[in-house]
């Protein structure tokens, strides 16, 4: 298997030099330089990161109805303990339009209408779009991507795995993530009497891992968008039917996610966001009859904190703005809410009282002085005396900065 990846590498560059005869005009490479570094800590210990990307990709037009993208990197850093490196190939797709349809193969993003699933998959995808809508049929295999990219913690062994450190020594065994077959069907339409958008999703996964505890789930979720004059108003709801199976035990639950959103266009001379978001999923209820939702896919939920989305609520008030044509800013205020006192633990203890987290604080400056270079500086603090969890937890904080070189 090591071998297998470390092919894909070479297969990269190799797909350079074999499509670069095909036109000047419809062959297109780019080189993107990602380097971060963070310093934070708890209350007076710190400790600071880095890392860095070098992403190389490719497009090529294949006559008026193909494309193929390819991209591959290489991330190399220190945690502040050690140094890692890792290859990877990112996004590789190729695509081919015959109508008003389109398929897709290879490595591509996905998301869902909520917060499901959502990164780079392996798979196949085959769009329709009619008057009716936006139809789309897809399946997708996570197991050949690095863990830490899909980020997949649907049980305890998954995150065993996702924090085990990468050895190269059992490279199969510690790069890559937890293996799951997906499949989803979505349908989506912009405009419903021309006054709102829709979208549903109907996604499965199965548990191919080798493993004492298996974890089967499906989800139906979906988002209902109402734009009014400098307001849009978002409302998402999604349902999960898992199967949790250890050795013959059987455990079937039921889950609940929901999202909503509202968006204000400020009358400003510049341009200017004000929004505020609310986030839910269920938790383990007394009585059994609901149980934690549990998604995909982990998508961490604030810029300090980066909690994973099960069995917690987050509530957030956002401004950003963009001052200059170079310089934009923002600024996030969240609070964070247990949904139950199990399903979620953090560096705040094991207490079991309590559900409100805290409060974190987040600001971020970006400046743009050309196309090809951004940079961006962040920080802010987790203040859990704002909650009632462990009021006397020293604050996390954290500032960092990210300079990004583009070259196309």
């Amino acid at each position: 298997m090591k071998k297998i990846f470390y092919a894909c590498l070479p297969a990269f560059f190799s797909a350079v030099i074999f499509f670069a005869p095909v036109s000047l005009n419809a062959f297109d490479f780019g080189l993107l330089l990602n380097q971060s570094a963070g310093y934070g800590g708890f209350g007076v210990d710190a400790d600071g990161d880095y890392e860095v990307d070098i992403i190389p990709r490719l497009s090529v037009l294949l006559g008026d109805n193909g494309d193929l993208y390819l991209s591959g990197g290489f991330t190399a850093g220190n945690n502040g303990e050690d140094w890692y490196h890792y290859p990877e190939l990112l996004r590789s797709e190729f695509s081919w339009s015959f109508g008003s349809s389109k398929i897709k193969a290879g490595r591509m993003p996905f998301a869902d209408s909520l917060f499901v699933a959502e990164g780079l998959f392996d798979g196949a995808q085959l769009s329709f779009d009619t008057m009716a809508g936006f139809f789309t049929a897809g399946v997708w295999y996570t197991g050949l991507l690095y863990k830490e990219r899909a980020n997949i913690v649907m049980t305890g062994e998954d995150y065993i795995s996702l924090f085990e450190e990468l050895d190269y020594s059992d490279f199969s065994g510690t790069y890559f993530a937890s293996r799951r077959l997906m499949a989803a069907l979505g349908w989506e339409h912009p405009s419903i009497a021309e006054l709102v958008w829709l979208r549903l999703d109907l996604i499965g996964q199965v548990d191919l891992n080798n493993r004492d505890t298996l974890y089967h789930s499906q989800y139906l979720t979906g988002k209902i968008g109402i734009p009014f004059k400098a307001f849009e108003f978002e409302l998402g709801g999604g349902l999960e039917l898992a199967q949790s199976v250890y050795k013959d035990d059987d455990d079937f639950s039921v889950g609940l996610a929901g999202e909503v959103g509202v968006y204000w266009t400020l009358p400003a001379g510049f341009n200017s966001l004000l929004s505020f978001t609310g986030r839910f999923t269920s938790g383990e209820a007394d009585d059994g009859a609901i149980a934690a939702f549990v998604p995909i896919t982990s998508t961490a939920q604030g810029n300090i904190l980066k909690a994973p989305l099960s069995g917690l609520s987050i509530l957030s008030l956002d401004y950003t703005a963009r001052l200059y044509k170079t310089f934009s800013m923002g600024m996030t205020i969240s609070h964070f809410v247990r949904s139950d006192l199990a399903t979620y633990k953090s560096y705040l203890g094991e207490e079991d009282e309590g559900y409100s987290l805290g409060t974190e604080l987040f600001a971020r400056f970006l400046w743009s002085p050309v196309s090809d270079i951004r940079l961006n500086l962040g920080g802010g603090v987790f203040l859990p005396s704002l909650g009632n969890v462990a009021t006397d937890a020293d604050p996390r904080w954290r500032v960092e900065m990210t300079a990004i070189l583009a070259l196309y």
